[in-house]
């Protein structure tokens, strides 16, 4: 097993170990608690709204629905259920959350339209599951948009960051109240390994029905196929695609290295998942209580993104006892990548391409 790349690539520091406590509410701990719940303009009518009618509100438990994608092995999963305990604990039982994991209120495509139309209060899953609908978040989802974990982080700190969560709410009445570290994404294969970009030319790779995956598979030569993630196993077993990406933690968790020969380590994408909560849902809690939900995100987002960096490299070794570990050459992949980005600079907020890369 390699480890020299991935302790050069995900190298942490205690500084981006605290940075990753960071949550979309603010670019700062002072700012964030001083806009907890109302910092997009959505978010302050939402706060206002319930105000009035808070003694209301608080006079019975409010039961909330939170759905995502993952497995119960997930660490996404065990961080719901720690989510869903520590609301109910700091709330005195006023807010009481139910967690549905493994796709069972609806696929990520289904879940994300109904926590914007209210009819599922909370979601956790990647922003660009939104971003047919608020185009500017497709830039986190960019193949070799950040170098590193360090990179994408400061960017998860910024002031750019925060004006897409504004956009966000404003665009899809969702507000997202922390992010968890979901990983560095690594091509699967099978029957081919992946040495450079042009190994990809033919292959038939399963991807996120979102723009930026579908486009980056495209660019780098394979024939991409929108497949849901429950379904991606199957997809891989029967050939009806060669290949998947996912970081480590969720091609363990689903096994992918049972019917995949390969893994490769091409680190195309260092990705945040959020957690979002729904205008609707926010409507039924006081002020008081939009400061607990915001306050218990980023208190577990701390922990389990500190437990997903740890991790990380303990699943590419568990799957090193099942697929053969590639490192392949970058360069070669971030090279054939680069022209597909002015595809969609004029999706993106004027100037943040640049701010990005400048930090």
């Amino acid at each position: 097993m390699k480890k020299l790349q991935f302790k050069k690539v995900m190298g942490v520091t205690m500084s981006l170990v605290l940075a990753m406590s960071l949550t979309a509410c603010g670019t700062s701990s002072d700012n964030k608690n001083d806009t907890t719940g109302a910092s997009a303009a959505a978010q302050t009518e939402a706060a206002a709204q319930t105000a009035d009618s808070g003694a209301a509100a608080g006079a019975e438990t409010v039961t909330l629905r939170l759905g995502h994608t993952q497995s119960t092995e997930h660490l996404i999963n065990t961080s719901a259920e720690n989510f869903a305990a520590l609301v109910e604990e700091r709330s005195g039982g006023a807010i009481h959350i139910d967690v549905y994991p493994s796709e069972t209120l609806g696929t990520n495509t289904e879940l994300a339209e109904a926590c914007s139309e209210g009819d599922v209060d909370l979601y956790i899953s990647a922003t660009g599951q939104y971003t047919s609908r608020y185009t500017p978040f497709t830039i986190v989802e960019a193949f070799y948009m950040f170098r590193d974990l360090d990179h994408m982080m400061k960017f998860y700190d910024s002031d750019s960051h925060q004006t897409l969560v504004d956009g966000l709410a404003e665009a899809c009445n969702v507000h997202i109240l922390a992010d968890l570290y979901y990983g560095a994404r690594q091509m699967t294969t099978s029957g081919k390994a992946l040495n450079t970009a042009d190994d990809l030319a033919g292959l038939k790779m399963r991807a996120a029905n979102e723009p930026l995956p579908i486009a980056a598979f495209t660019q780098l030569g394979a024939s991409p196929t929108p497949i849901a993630y429950n379904e991606t196993y199957l997809a891989l077993q029967q050939h009806t695609v060669d290949g998947q990406e996912n970081p480590p933690a969720s091609i363990s968790a689903m096994k992918f290295y049972e019917v995949q020969d390969y893994m490769n380590l091409t680190y195309h994408q260092f990705q945040m998942l959020s957690i979002f909560m729904s205008d609707t849902a926010m409507q039924k809690l006081t002020q008081e209580q939009i400061d607990i939900m915001y306050d218990c995100a980023r208190e577990v987002a701390k922990e389990h993104n500190t437990k997903a960096i740890e991790e990380e490299q303990g699943y590419i070794e568990e799957i090193g006892n099942y697929s053969e570990i590639v490192e392949p050459d970058i360069e070669s992949f971030r090279e054939k990548i680069a022209p597909m980005y002015d595809q969609f600079k004029d999706q993106w907020v004027d100037g943040m391409y640049e701010a990005i890369q400048a930090m």
